[in-house]
């Protein structure tokens, strides 16, 4: 059976779309409305999908949140806490094993920590213009 060849051209009309989330991806973002319909699959206004590498240490320097949007985050190696402003308290969550999963709402101001090099996937859906906002 031939490999697949991520560097082959993909039109938008395509059935399918094949390519790196590393190399494709803005800030880590491979799929979502910030990708030109030439993009084909790629761009798409239910989700956005983001192969997270961070390395140990690495944080969020603020919090932001998703004004309309949910956020699911996987872990799948290494050690990350999140952090979320709940009302009148805190909350930090710590995925320590691969396959922890946190689920964030709307409007939930969360930051995070890479405690250790950690590979995250986040899938945040739906994927609308300026849904995400840096907080003060």
């Amino acid at each position: 059976m031939k490999a697949a060849d991520p560097t082959r051209a993909i039109t938008a009309n395509a059935p399918f779309s094949i390519g790196n989330a590393i190399a494709d991806g803005r800030r880590g973002w491979f799929i979502g409305h910030f990708f030109a319909p030439e993009s084909g699959l790629r761009h798409q206004s239910e989700l956005e999908v983001k192969w997270g590498q961070h390395r140990r240490g690495e944080r969020r320097a603020g919090f932001s949140k998703s004004r309309c949007g949910a956020t699911i985050s996987v872990l799948v190696s290494g050690s990350f806490r999140v952090e979320m402003k709940l009302d009148d308290r805190r909350e930090k969550i710590h995925l320590r094993n691969a396959g922890d999963y946190l689920v964030i709402g709307p409007e939930v101001p969360h930051s995070w920590e890479a405690l250790e090099d950690s590979l995250v996937i986040s899938i945040r859906f739906p994927s609308v213009p300026a849904s995400q906002v840096e907080l003060p």
